[in-house]
């Protein structure tokens, strides 16, 4: 895989950061619905084959907050949007995104200029690479 231009390996690690607390099942977006109660939760993330949260999230970022840098912002979302073109493998898991279906989103879709499409593109793997490797060790335990 190449590797991000220098001044741009931070964002690479903060994407990565993000993607893992996500894979983890505990991203919390401020602004998102609070009211739904914890069986509703519980029973919401169940039905993507996830658990609630045991007080692990506290570990993976300092005072259990990760915050978003406002350059990351268009690759996260992008992220967000992308969930549905990951490939599975026959045994079950994932095994990476679609990039066909990526760079068609990200060209097509977000109508994302060449000079501007590989820097949010990287961002996205960096995103993939991390989550990919939280659900190989969740795996083996």
């Amino acid at each position: 895989m190449e590797r991000l231009p220098q001044r741009n390996r931070r964002k690479g690690k903060k994407l990565a950061q993000v993607a893992r607390i996500q894979a983890r099942g505990q991203l919390h977006i401020p602004g998102s619905n609070h009211d739904a109660t914890e069986a509703e939760f519980t029973e919401a993330l169940a039905a993507f084959g996830l658990m609630p949260d045991e007080g692990e999230g506290a570990a993976s970022a300092p005072g259990g907050f990760c915050y978003l840098w406002p350059c990351n912002v268009p690759a996260f979302n992008a992220w967000q949007r992308l969930q549905t073109q990951w490939r599975e493998s026959a045994m079950g898991g994932r095994t990476g995104l679609d990039y066909s279906a990526v760079t068609a989103f990200l060209r097509d879709v977000l109508r994302i200029k060449p000079k501007a499409l590989a820097e949010l593109f990287a961002g996205i793997q960096a995103m993939e690479v991390a989550a990919l490797n939280v659900w190989n060790q969740e795996k083996q335990n």
